[in-house]
Protein backbone atom coordinates (compact mmCIF):
# COMPACT_ATOMS: atom_id res chain seq x y z
CA UNK A 1 0.00 0.00 0.00
CA UNK A 2 3.04 2.47 1.13
CA UNK A 3 4.21 1.59 -2.61
CA UNK A 4 1.05 1.94 -4.15
CA UNK A 5 0.35 5.47 -2.11
CA UNK A 6 4.26 6.91 -3.34
CA UNK A 7 3.75 5.82 -6.85
CA UNK A 8 0.63 8.21 -6.90
CA UNK A 9 2.50 11.21 -5.22
CA UNK A 10 5.37 10.99 -7.65
CA UNK A 11 2.50 11.31 -10.68
CA UNK A 12 0.55 14.08 -9.01
CA UNK A 13 3.82 15.82 -8.81
CA UNK A 14 4.74 15.07 -12.36
CA UNK A 15 1.63 16.00 -13.39
CA UNK A 16 1.89 19.64 -11.86
CA UNK A 17 5.02 20.19 -13.81
CA UNK A 18 3.79 18.92 -16.87
CA UNK A 19 0.97 21.81 -16.35
CA UNK A 20 3.71 24.46 -15.58
CA UNK A 21 5.46 23.92 -18.06
CA UNK A 22 2.56 23.60 -20.42
CA UNK A 23 1.71 27.22 -19.00
CA UNK A 24 5.09 28.71 -19.86
CA UNK A 25 5.13 27.59 -23.32
CA UNK A 26 1.66 29.50 -23.79
CA UNK A 27 3.64 32.55 -22.33
CA UNK A 28 6.12 32.56 -24.78
CA UNK A 29 5.08 30.80 -28.10
CA UNK A 30 7.41 31.54 -30.94
CA UNK A 31 7.65 35.19 -31.92
CA UNK A 32 8.09 35.94 -27.98
CA UNK A 33 10.91 39.16 -27.11
CA UNK A 34 13.71 37.53 -25.63
CA UNK A 35 13.61 39.84 -22.86
CA UNK A 36 9.85 39.13 -21.97
CA UNK A 37 10.23 35.53 -22.20
CA UNK A 38 13.08 35.40 -19.87
CA UNK A 39 10.81 37.12 -17.60
CA UNK A 40 8.30 34.90 -17.83
CA UNK A 41 9.78 31.66 -17.40
CA UNK A 42 11.74 32.57 -14.05
CA UNK A 43 11.41 29.16 -12.16
CA UNK A 44 11.39 27.20 -15.03
CA UNK A 45 14.94 27.65 -16.49
CA UNK A 46 15.81 24.33 -16.68
CA UNK A 47 12.84 23.56 -19.05
CA UNK A 48 13.67 26.11 -21.40
CA UNK A 49 16.78 26.25 -22.91
CA UNK A 50 17.03 29.97 -24.47
CA UNK A 51 20.23 30.34 -27.11
CA UNK A 52 21.15 33.49 -29.10
CA UNK A 53 22.14 31.85 -32.34
CA UNK A 54 25.05 33.26 -34.40
CA UNK A 55 23.95 34.74 -38.02
CA UNK A 56 27.49 34.51 -39.39
CA UNK A 57 27.40 30.48 -38.37
CA UNK A 58 24.13 30.02 -39.74
CA UNK A 59 24.97 31.66 -43.12
CA UNK A 60 28.01 29.28 -43.32
CA UNK A 61 25.31 26.40 -43.94
CA UNK A 62 26.16 24.88 -47.45
CA UNK A 63 22.91 25.09 -48.37
CA UNK A 64 22.40 28.79 -47.27
CA UNK A 65 25.50 29.64 -48.80
CA UNK A 66 25.50 27.99 -51.96
CA UNK A 67 21.77 27.85 -53.23
CA UNK A 68 20.33 30.42 -54.52
CA UNK A 69 16.95 31.50 -53.89
CA UNK A 70 14.52 33.69 -55.96
CA UNK A 71 11.01 34.58 -55.53
CA UNK A 72 9.51 31.74 -57.59
CA UNK A 73 5.57 30.47 -57.74
CA UNK A 74 4.56 27.17 -59.73
CA UNK A 75 0.53 26.36 -59.21
CA UNK A 76 -0.26 27.87 -56.13
CA UNK A 77 3.13 26.68 -54.21
CA UNK A 78 6.02 29.52 -53.70
CA UNK A 79 9.63 29.36 -52.91
CA UNK A 80 10.77 32.68 -51.34
CA UNK A 81 13.90 34.06 -49.86
CA UNK A 82 11.54 36.33 -48.18
CA UNK A 83 10.99 35.52 -45.06
CA UNK A 84 12.75 36.22 -41.80
CA UNK A 85 13.99 35.52 -38.47
CA UNK A 86 13.22 38.96 -36.26
CA UNK A 87 15.38 40.50 -34.21
CA UNK A 88 15.60 39.13 -30.93
CA UNK A 89 12.48 37.06 -30.90
CA UNK A 90 11.85 33.85 -29.80
CA UNK A 91 11.82 30.74 -32.18
CA UNK A 92 11.81 26.90 -31.62
CA UNK A 93 15.17 25.45 -32.96
CA UNK A 94 15.58 21.93 -31.92
CA UNK A 95 13.07 19.21 -30.61
CA UNK A 96 11.71 18.63 -27.42
CA UNK A 97 13.80 17.05 -24.99
CA UNK A 98 12.71 14.72 -21.37
CA UNK A 99 15.69 15.39 -18.51
CA UNK A 100 16.17 12.03 -17.50
CA UNK A 101 15.86 12.57 -13.62
CA UNK A 102 12.94 15.01 -13.32
CA UNK A 103 11.16 13.57 -16.02
CA UNK A 104 10.24 17.04 -17.42
CA UNK A 105 9.78 18.21 -20.74
CA UNK A 106 12.81 20.65 -21.85
CA UNK A 107 11.54 23.27 -24.90
CA UNK A 108 14.59 24.59 -27.25
CA UNK A 109 14.08 27.92 -28.40
CA UNK A 110 16.51 30.03 -30.47
CA UNK A 111 17.00 33.78 -31.25
CA UNK A 112 18.88 35.78 -33.90
CA UNK A 113 20.88 39.26 -32.49
CA UNK A 114 19.63 40.85 -35.97
CA UNK A 115 17.05 40.19 -39.01
CA UNK A 116 17.93 37.04 -40.80
CA UNK A 117 16.52 36.07 -44.22
CA UNK A 118 15.92 32.46 -44.96
CA UNK A 119 14.13 30.45 -47.67
CA UNK A 120 10.91 29.37 -47.33
CA UNK A 121 8.37 27.26 -49.09
CA UNK A 122 4.62 26.86 -48.82
CA UNK A 123 1.43 27.45 -50.70
CA UNK A 124 -0.35 31.04 -52.08
CA UNK A 125 -4.19 30.94 -51.55
CA UNK A 126 -4.25 30.83 -48.58
CA UNK A 127 -1.52 32.09 -47.64
CA UNK A 128 0.58 29.45 -45.72
CA UNK A 129 4.34 28.60 -44.97
CA UNK A 130 4.72 25.23 -45.16
CA UNK A 131 8.89 24.77 -43.90
CA UNK A 132 11.74 26.86 -44.12
CA UNK A 133 15.96 26.02 -44.12
CA UNK A 134 15.64 27.52 -40.22
CA UNK A 135 17.54 26.90 -36.98
CA UNK A 136 14.62 23.77 -36.23
CA UNK A 137 14.98 21.91 -39.64
CA UNK A 138 18.44 21.86 -39.51
CA UNK A 139 18.98 20.36 -36.09
CA UNK A 140 16.29 18.17 -36.10
CA UNK A 141 17.40 16.25 -39.58
CA UNK A 142 21.23 16.92 -38.29
CA UNK A 143 21.69 13.29 -36.42
CA UNK A 144 20.19 11.58 -39.59
CA UNK A 145 22.05 13.42 -42.47
CA UNK A 146 25.35 12.47 -40.49
CA UNK A 147 24.94 8.89 -39.61
CA UNK A 148 23.07 8.10 -43.26
CA UNK A 149 25.46 6.24 -45.88
CA UNK A 150 25.14 4.68 -49.21
CA UNK A 151 21.63 5.16 -51.05
CA UNK A 152 19.20 6.91 -49.23
CA UNK A 153 15.56 7.42 -50.07
CA UNK A 154 13.88 10.51 -49.18
CA UNK A 155 9.87 10.82 -48.82
CA UNK A 156 8.90 14.33 -49.20
CA UNK A 157 11.13 16.75 -50.74
CA UNK A 158 10.33 20.52 -49.20
CA UNK A 159 13.02 22.84 -50.72
CA UNK A 160 15.75 19.65 -51.04
CA UNK A 161 17.48 20.62 -47.91
CA UNK A 162 18.40 16.97 -47.07
CA UNK A 163 19.02 16.00 -50.13
CA UNK A 164 22.06 18.14 -51.28
CA UNK A 165 23.51 17.94 -47.50
CA UNK A 166 23.62 14.36 -47.90
CA UNK A 167 24.72 14.58 -51.82
CA UNK A 168 27.54 16.47 -50.41
CA UNK A 169 28.98 13.42 -48.34
CA UNK A 170 31.71 10.98 -49.65
CA UNK A 171 29.95 7.83 -48.54
CA UNK A 172 26.57 8.90 -49.93
CA UNK A 173 25.88 7.05 -53.34
CA UNK A 174 22.38 8.17 -54.52
CA UNK A 175 19.50 10.44 -53.06
CA UNK A 176 16.06 9.20 -54.70
CA UNK A 177 13.51 11.34 -53.80
CA UNK A 178 9.26 10.49 -53.59
CA UNK A 179 7.20 13.55 -53.71
CA UNK A 180 3.45 13.85 -54.11
CA UNK A 181 3.31 17.46 -55.58
CA UNK A 182 3.70 17.93 -58.92
CA UNK A 183 4.21 22.17 -58.47
CA UNK A 184 7.31 21.09 -55.57
CA UNK A 185 8.69 18.37 -58.10
CA UNK A 186 8.81 20.74 -60.87
CA UNK A 187 9.65 23.38 -58.90
CA UNK A 188 12.79 21.71 -57.46
CA UNK A 189 13.60 19.97 -61.12
CA UNK A 190 13.54 24.40 -62.52
CA UNK A 191 15.18 25.37 -59.99
CA UNK A 192 17.07 23.41 -57.36
CA UNK A 193 18.29 20.24 -58.34
CA UNK A 194 20.55 22.25 -61.61
CA UNK A 195 22.31 23.75 -58.52
CA UNK A 196 23.16 20.70 -56.81
CA UNK A 197 25.00 17.21 -57.94
CA UNK A 198 23.92 14.00 -60.04
CA UNK A 199 23.43 12.01 -57.02
CA UNK A 200 19.81 13.45 -56.32
CA UNK A 201 16.41 11.94 -58.23
CA UNK A 202 13.16 13.25 -57.96
CA UNK A 203 10.01 10.61 -58.96
CA UNK A 204 6.77 11.68 -58.93
CA UNK A 205 4.84 9.39 -55.96
CA UNK A 206 2.97 9.06 -53.32
CA UNK A 207 4.75 8.14 -50.19
CA UNK A 208 2.55 5.04 -48.47
CA UNK A 209 1.93 3.23 -51.80
CA UNK A 210 5.66 3.81 -52.80
CA UNK A 211 5.93 1.73 -49.42
CA UNK A 212 3.44 -0.52 -49.82
CA UNK A 213 4.59 -1.37 -53.92
CA UNK A 214 8.30 -1.39 -54.01
CA UNK A 215 11.55 -3.15 -52.87
CA UNK A 216 13.64 -0.88 -50.85
CA UNK A 217 16.55 -3.42 -50.53
CA UNK A 218 18.47 -1.40 -52.07
CA UNK A 219 18.35 1.49 -49.94
CA UNK A 220 20.10 1.96 -46.82
CA UNK A 221 18.49 4.27 -45.52
CA UNK A 222 15.18 5.93 -45.46
CA UNK A 223 13.81 8.90 -43.96
CA UNK A 224 9.92 9.90 -43.91
CA UNK A 225 8.98 13.69 -44.19
CA UNK A 226 5.65 13.57 -45.48
CA UNK A 227 3.94 15.98 -42.09
CA UNK A 228 4.09 19.66 -41.73
CA UNK A 229 4.56 18.93 -37.56
CA UNK A 230 3.93 17.09 -35.16
CA UNK A 231 0.70 17.41 -34.84
CA UNK A 232 -0.68 16.00 -38.36
CA UNK A 233 2.67 13.00 -37.91
CA UNK A 234 0.70 10.40 -36.11
CA UNK A 235 -1.70 8.94 -38.57
CA UNK A 236 0.74 8.74 -40.65
CA UNK A 237 3.93 7.49 -38.35
CA UNK A 238 1.36 4.42 -37.33
CA UNK A 239 0.98 3.38 -41.20
CA UNK A 240 4.73 3.92 -41.81
CA UNK A 241 5.29 1.53 -38.52
CA UNK A 242 3.67 -1.00 -39.77
CA UNK A 243 5.07 -0.67 -43.49
CA UNK A 244 8.56 -1.11 -41.80
CA UNK A 245 8.26 -4.66 -41.38
CA UNK A 246 8.31 -4.92 -45.24
CA UNK A 247 11.95 -3.43 -45.36
CA UNK A 248 13.99 -4.92 -42.93
CA UNK A 249 17.16 -4.35 -44.59
CA UNK A 250 16.33 -0.32 -44.86
CA UNK A 251 17.11 1.80 -41.72
CA UNK A 252 13.87 4.18 -41.39
CA UNK A 253 14.06 7.73 -39.62
CA UNK A 254 11.14 9.69 -38.99
CA UNK A 255 11.56 13.76 -38.95
CA UNK A 256 10.39 15.41 -35.56
CA UNK A 257 9.79 11.61 -34.05
CA UNK A 258 11.57 12.57 -31.32
CA UNK A 259 9.18 16.19 -30.63
CA UNK A 260 6.27 13.12 -31.32
CA UNK A 261 7.55 10.85 -28.50
CA UNK A 262 7.28 13.92 -25.91
CA UNK A 263 4.48 14.97 -26.93
CA UNK A 264 3.28 11.24 -26.23
CA UNK A 265 4.55 11.29 -22.97
CA UNK A 266 3.39 14.39 -21.69
CA UNK A 267 -0.43 12.50 -22.78
CA UNK A 268 0.83 9.49 -20.97
CA UNK A 269 1.63 11.10 -18.25
CA UNK A 270 -1.45 13.12 -17.51
CA UNK A 271 -3.31 9.92 -18.14
CA UNK A 272 -1.80 8.42 -15.39
CA UNK A 273 -3.03 9.57 -12.21
CA UNK A 274 -6.84 8.63 -13.31
CA UNK A 275 -5.11 5.22 -14.40
CA UNK A 276 -3.58 4.49 -11.37
CA UNK A 277 -6.59 5.41 -9.48
CA UNK A 278 -8.44 3.13 -11.62
CA UNK A 279 -10.61 5.79 -12.60
CA UNK A 280 -12.92 4.76 -15.88
CA UNK A 281 -11.15 6.28 -19.25
CA UNK A 282 -13.15 6.39 -22.06
CA UNK A 283 -12.10 4.17 -24.73
CA UNK A 284 -11.78 7.00 -27.47
CA UNK A 285 -8.50 7.88 -25.83
CA UNK A 286 -7.32 4.48 -27.71
CA UNK A 287 -3.54 4.41 -28.47
CA UNK A 288 -2.89 5.90 -25.01
CA UNK A 289 -4.33 3.61 -22.87
CA UNK A 290 -3.95 0.54 -25.11
CA UNK A 291 -0.12 1.35 -24.56
CA UNK A 292 -0.43 1.99 -20.72
CA UNK A 293 -2.05 -1.28 -20.13
CA UNK A 294 0.77 -2.91 -22.02
CA UNK A 295 2.84 -1.81 -19.02
CA UNK A 296 3.17 -3.16 -15.47
CA UNK A 297 3.47 0.36 -13.69
CA UNK A 298 3.13 -0.12 -9.86
CA UNK A 299 6.10 1.41 -8.97
CA UNK A 300 7.44 4.77 -9.21
CA UNK A 301 10.49 2.59 -10.80
CA UNK A 302 8.21 1.32 -13.39
CA UNK A 303 7.25 4.87 -14.08
CA UNK A 304 10.53 6.30 -14.66
CA UNK A 305 11.32 3.36 -16.87
CA UNK A 306 8.04 3.64 -18.98
CA UNK A 307 8.16 7.14 -19.25
CA UNK A 308 12.20 7.59 -20.07
CA UNK A 309 11.99 4.22 -22.70
CA UNK A 310 12.88 4.60 -26.16
CA UNK A 311 9.14 5.08 -27.53
CA UNK A 312 9.55 3.44 -31.27
CA UNK A 313 9.62 -0.08 -29.73
CA UNK A 314 6.52 0.31 -27.74
CA UNK A 315 4.00 2.03 -30.14
CA UNK A 316 5.16 -0.31 -32.90
CA UNK A 317 4.28 -3.39 -30.76
CA UNK A 318 0.93 -1.69 -30.48
CA UNK A 319 0.62 -0.91 -34.00
CA UNK A 320 1.42 -4.31 -35.00
CA UNK A 321 -0.78 -6.04 -32.30
CA UNK A 322 -3.99 -3.22 -33.69
CA UNK A 323 -2.69 -3.30 -37.42
CA UNK A 324 -6.42 -2.15 -38.74
CA UNK A 325 -6.50 0.56 -36.12
CA UNK A 326 -3.28 2.14 -36.80
CA UNK A 327 -3.19 1.93 -40.08
CA UNK A 328 -6.44 3.77 -40.62
CA UNK A 329 -6.12 6.03 -37.53
CA UNK A 330 -7.17 9.46 -38.34
CA UNK A 331 -6.70 11.33 -34.92
CA UNK A 332 -3.74 14.40 -34.82
CA UNK A 333 -1.55 14.43 -32.00
CA UNK A 334 -3.32 17.99 -31.49
CA UNK A 335 -6.96 16.05 -31.51
CA UNK A 336 -5.96 13.21 -28.94
CA UNK A 337 -4.31 15.03 -26.46
CA UNK A 338 -7.53 17.53 -26.44
CA UNK A 339 -9.39 14.42 -25.44
CA UNK A 340 -6.95 14.07 -22.35
CA UNK A 341 -8.31 17.39 -20.88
Amino acid sequence: MEEIERTKEFIEHLVDAEEMISGGIYEIDQGCPVGIARKKIIGLEKNFKITKIDPKEFRQNPYIKNIQIGDWMIGNIYLSKGAFFEDGKLYVCDARKRDPKSLTAIYEYGYFPENVNYPSLGTIFPYSKWMGVEPGEINTFASFIEEAKGKVLLMGCGLGYVAYMLSLKEDVEEITIVELDPSIKKMFEMYLKPQMNHKINIVLGDAIEFLERENLSMYQYCSVDIWHGVTDMLPFYLKCLLLEQRHPKTKFHYWLEEDLHKGLESAWIQLLKPYLNKEGIERKKGIFIDILNMQSLETVEDVKKFITAPKRPIIKEWALQNSEQAYNHENTVGALIKLLK
